[in-house]
């Protein structure tokens, strides 16, 4: 009698975990809605698609049928077992929901960044969800919620009319569909198969076969020939940096030694300079330098900032906090006696302590600034700058100061400064942003923000130049990286999402002390790493050549920027000509997309030039 339980039991548990990974495999398919790949899609790669969302879906299923249902369902205790499997499949539906949101804004998953995104301390002077984008997900939880009960009521009611010639059928299915998957994953990932490669990328935490190195040992050669895989990843091992002792060209005084005022505008899109949205900042961009064809360090903040100051990705960012390294650019200024400060409006120990960094050499560094609002906060960053400021004009010590606004970063304004752009939405509701979306009233909020962003900007800058310090001052004006509005109609909005010119692209104006050098726009690429060099050669004396201490050239330099390396991740990301995109990962994948995130199938990347571009990312490693 209790044998029969058990297997009454263990039958009924069984048949969920089948419907279970049905429901799975199910939710994974939604995740192909509005992919770029569905452009290049072939049958191969629906195959692919198909059978690994069904593996995937049963390796999801078999963990509550294996640690909360099979306990009991052993010993015949299938209802209990039943709600506690019940319970984790409500669960991973849930996380899985969540992921597919988090996919379709920045085309990762949910992992570690984000999680620390959402908990850490400055989370809720980042994001701002509005009240009914909070009941929405609930609804949508409940409603899973009752899809996977009525799923158990269901299997509990009909199960003993499943033959068990059906489960052998369905799990069947499962295995082969399993095996195909990652024996077709090793022939397509070896072949460089675009669309399979992508369809990958899209399910959540899929690790399928890989024999990329045995078919090289077995003497298969790839179609792009022989990339090595060395350095891809983060950066491990003993650090040179600088390569060579910094020296002086000549010794300055602090009269020689410049002001040097850096204001960064989180989430600069370049669409939004102009003398409509963001005047005062147009009209110094035409008075001084504009470099229009500029590109960060990164779609992020930790690889903008961290590009910005060191002039290196930020694929160095976990040995440089190990090693306790500090910028060179920065313990060049402290050698020559500037007083550095900082005045951010997020809490800049957000993600990752730029205060331990980059700011590590800086006592009594602004860490946060005090403020209910984004709003508040960033007009106490310009408040606090200006009073520092007019108590250090004529004091005869040099500053470096760095005003950080988060306005546009932010989508967050009192509903009274939402009227110079109409229509305009009062906020973001992320759960409604598609490829057909209208993006103007969402623009127009960004708009809106930039606009009091520029008000703001004008204030430190009319500052500066009735504090009298203008003429030995350097201003410079960028964005940490760019925001996405869909310009590229692959549904894709805000950032880090991908390497486009629409979330790596950002303004930068340059006003130089003295009149030496001709303003006016400048149209050849200038990247963040080209920052600091000219500061520190033209500005803070130093002989040493860039390539020294950066992978970054002059302002001045117009020479071509071809291969300009980003990280992302466990990836490295390349710029190359005509802004086509190569990402390359850590398990030798590979892909390449042209400038508007067209998938590139078949593009021959030249090998040397390849293995050199590693080599060059690599020469601060011992």
């Amino acid at each position: 009698m209790k044998k029969a339980s058990t297997k009454k039991s263990m039958k009924t548990g069984f048949t969920y975990f089948i419907a279970a990974t049905a429901l799975f495999a199910v939710q994974f398919m939604f995740y192909m809605k509005g992919s770029t790949v569905l452009e290049i899609m072939d049958f191969s790669g629906w195959l692919f698609f198909v059978t690994s969302c069904v593996s995937h879906a049963a390796c999801f299923a078999l963990v509550p049928f294996l640690l909360l249902f099979t306990p009991f369902g052993l010993f015949g205790r299938r209802r209990t077992g039943g709600v506690l499997m019940t319970a984790g499949v409500s669960l991973l539906s849930i996380f899985i929901f969540l992921n597919m949101q988090v996919y379709d804004i920045y085309r990762f998953h949910i992992n570690g960044f984000v999680i620390n995104m959402l908990t850490s301390d400055g989370a809720g002077e980042i994001f701002k969800f509005d009240t009914m984008l909070y009941v929405k997900e609930i609804a949508f939880f409940l409603l899973l919620i009752a899809v996977c009960t009525c799923l158990w009521i269901a299997v509990l009611r009909y199960s003993e009319r499943v033959k068990r010639s059906a489960l052998w059928s369905a799990t069947g299915i499962i295995l082969a569909c399993t095996l195909f998957a990652h024996l077709f994953f090793v022939y397509a990932e070896f072949n460089l198969k675009q669309t399979v490669i992508n369809c990958k990328k899209m399910i959540p935490y899929y690790f399928p076969l890989k024999a990329r190195t045995l078919l090289r040992d077995l003497g298969f050669t790839p179609p792009n020939g022989h990339f090595s895989s060395e350095g891809i990843g983060t950066a491990s091992g003993e650090i040179i940096y600088p390569l060579h002792p910094l020296k002086a060209a000549a010794e300055l005084s602090r009269e020689q030694c410049p002001n040097i005022v850096l204001i960064l505008i989180d989430s600069w899109n370049k669409r939004s300079l102009t003398p409509e949205c963001m005047p005062n900042t147009y009209a110094y961009a035409k008075d001084n330098l504009w470099f229009d064809n500029h590109v960060s360090s990164a779609n992020r903040t930790i690889g903008g900032v961290l590009g910005l100051f060191f002039a290196i990705p930020s694929y160095y960012w976990d040995i440089f906090d190990e090693h306790n390294v500090s910028p060179v650019f920065i313990d060049r200024m402290l050698e020559l006696g500037y007083r550095c400060q900082v005045y951010p409006s997020a809490e800049i120990s957000y993600f990752v302590p730029f205060e331990r960094v980059i700011f590590n050499k800086i006592k009594g560094v602004n860490t946060s600034t005090e403020g209910a609002t984004v709003y508040e906060r960033d007009r106490r960053v310009t408040e606090n700058f200006i009073a520092d400021l007019n108590k250090q004009a004529g004091s005869g010590q040099p500053f470096f100061s760095m005003l950080f606004y988060d306005l546009p970063h932010s989508f967050e304004l009192p509903e009274d400064k939402l009227t110079r752009f109409t229509p305009s939405d009062k906020y973001i509701d992320y759960t409604k942003l598609n490829n057909d979306t209208d993006p103007t009233p969402v623009f127009n909020l960004y708009r809106n923000c930039c606009y009091q962003t520029d008000i703001f900007v004008g204030q430190a800058l009319k500052a500066i130049e009735e504090s009298g310090v203008a003429d030995n001052t350097i201003v410079i004006i960028t964005g940490d990286h760019g925001q996405e509005f869909n310009e590229n109609k692959k549904n894709y909005w805000g950032h880090p999402s991908n390497f486009s010119i629409w979330q790596i692209g950002v303004p930068l104006i340059c006003h130089f002390n003295g009149n030496e050098r001709p303003v006016g726009r400048r149209t050849y690429r200038t990247t963040h790493y080209d920052i600091v060099p000219t500061l520190m050669t033209e500005a803070l004396g130093v002989a040493n050549p860039p390539s020294d201490y950066s992978m970054g050239r002059l302002l001045s330099d117009s020479t071509s920027r071809k291969w300009h390396t980003m990280s992302k991740y466990e990836s490295i990301v390349f710029l190359l000509d005509n802004d086509t995109i190569l990402e390359k990962t850590s398990s030798d994948g590979i892909e390449i997309t042209d400038a508007r995130l067209n998938i590139v199938d078949g593009y021959h990347v030249n090998a040397k030039e390849f293995n050199a571009a590693i080599k060059n990312l690599n020469r601060f490693l011992k």
